[in-house]
């Protein structure tokens, strides 16, 4: 290899590896964020009885061993040679003191905990959104529930067949993740849109599925399940129109019999 080409590889090497550092930089800061604002809600979390006497708080905070801890912050650290070692410490301290973390049937069960309070208490889904969950005290300000938080309240709904809340939770998910413009922004749209396409099935709101299956398509032309969806929701509305053409002309020759 002559001195050009010492000099392309040397470029090539630079340009990845300042890839990879960003990456790093970024990975850090959103986790170093992340545990900032967890320190900050054990340290000022005076009354565990009061603070857990609020279902959205239950719900949040299995939703961070169900679905945070382990996508947001461990899968992340996957990429991280020294993840390893990490990961055998946790493990032998787990072991250590018999811990076992949140399973996802627990996550389950405390959605269902808050979908019981919401069905009872009527609360807007809007209004439970924009309830504080924490007080950021570096910033002197609020925390309510993010797009990701939404995002796994509407899904649990969905499972539990609660179809209705779970589309608002998931518009309210959808809403904030408009306002979001981190480099996972656009993973987590994809996940609500998703969702959101399932349970406007169940609620038969099929041209609603269709174009927020467009919308996925928008962001991942190439995403496999909107793909498909594509053709089976095409195909869905093609036969309710020839139903409703049907329906049409029937009413239409009775009116015509009864003239006659």
């Amino acid at each position: 290899m002559g001195i050009d080409g010492y000099l392309q590889l040397e470029a090539a090497l630079v340009k990845h590896l300042e890839s990879y550092l960003e990456k790093v930089d970024n990975e850090q800061e959103t986790i170093s964020s992340y545990l900032t604002d967890i320190d900050s809600l054990h340290e000022h979390m005076h009354s565990p009885e009061a603070y857990y006497g609020n279902p959205i708080n239950a719900f949040l905070t299995i939703n961070r061993f169900a679905i945070i801890w382990k996508h947001e912050i461990f899968d992340v650290l996957l990429a991280n040679r020294t993840y390893s070692e990490y990961r055998n410490a946790v493990e032998g301290e787990l072991n250590k003191k018999k811990l076992n973390g949140p399973t996802n049937e627990d996550l389950l069960i405390a959605a269902e905990n808050l979908l019981d309070m919401q069905e009872f208490t009527r609360i807007p889904t809007s209004e439970l959104a924009n309830e504080v969950v924490l007080r950021d005290y570096n910033t002197d300000q609020n925390v309510t529930l993010s797009a990701s938080e939404c995002h796994s309240i509407g899904s649990n709904f969905y499972e539990l067949q609660s179809y209705e809340y779970a589309a608002q939770w998931l518009q309210q998910a959808r809403k904030l993740a408009s306002l979001e413009s981190s480099a996972s922004a656009s993973a987590i749209k994809i996940r609500i849109l998703e969702h959101l396409v399932l349970v406007y099935k169940k609620l038969n709101s099929l041209k609603l599925a269709y174009k927020l299956n467009n919308e996925i398509l928008k962001l991942e032309p190439k995403n496999e399940a909107a793909l498909n969806n594509k053709s089976l929701l095409e195909t869905q509305l093609l036969l309710d129109r020839i139903r409703i053409a049907k329906v049409t002309v029937n009413e239409q020759m009775d009116e015509n019999h009864l003239e006659l």
